[in-house]
């Protein structure tokens, strides 16, 4: 998807909003001029989206007061990032909704290429150098998250899309670790994630499974 819509025209939804009153040279308060605003959505995890839409048609049946404007989608992505939106959803209420997550949003308003985290080797030498630093551990592996998959109008499972975690890390630990060990070392990896920049900056959203080796 984030290939197909860096060339791509999208429709993104505007609405008028009435600017503050303002005083007249003669102390008469003029009327009100209408500005034109995005409309945004709140995602299920309390992140501001930017909806954009493949046709004007759809863009009116989710919002028929709504103006379309149509722009390229480069450069809805950097409207989205002015206005503090972290998700671009593309086609909400259609059959079929895909959601852009914060990095593939950055890359496509910078008109840059994008490799979602779980496929991304420039995080293999961080993740490798953790678990070197944790005897407990004798496994870190890197998987697409849950919520990667999306789920059209009819049940179909699509391979992407999908607004939950996007990075699952594997956390395999020797025979005899206890629970609280593993998960004070779970703690000291996710903290140690969340420092590095160039992580913190390509990867949406991770979850830990924590899991013991055979004896």
């Amino acid at each position: 998807m984030h290939r197909a819509l860096a060339t791509a025209r999208v429709f993104i939804p505007v609405v008028a909003s009435l600017a503050e009153d303002q005083m007249g040279e003669h102390g008469f308060v003029e009327d009100k001029e209408a500005d034109m605003a995005l409309v945004t959505i709140t995602a299920p995890d309390g992140r501001i989206a930017l909806p954009a839409f493949t046709s004007v048609a759809r863009l009116q049946s989710w919002h028929p007061e709504a103006r379309p404007v149509a722009v390229y989608a480069a450069r809805a992505a950097l409207s989205a990032v002015s206005d503090g939106a972290q998700l671009v959803v593309v086609d909400p209420g259609a059959d079929i909704t895909f959601v852009l997550r914060r990095p593939a949003v950055w890359a496509l308003a910078r008109q840059r290429e994008w490799t979602p985290s779980y496929k991304d080797e420039s995080h293999l030498p961080l993740l490798r150098s953790l678990a070197a630093g944790e005897p407990a551990l004798v496994g870190l592996t890197a998987a697409p998250g849950r919520g990667v998959a999306s789920r059209a109008a009819d049940g179909r499972v699509l391979p992407g899309g999908g607004p939950g975690p996007e990075l699952r890390l594997e956390l395999t630990f020797r025979p005899g670790t206890t629970a609280a060990a593993a998960q004070a070392c779970a703690s000291r990896i996710q903290a140690a994630l969340g420092a590095d920049r160039a992580f913190a900056e390509g990867v949406d959203s991770i979850e830990l499974a924590l899991a013991s080796a055979p004896a």
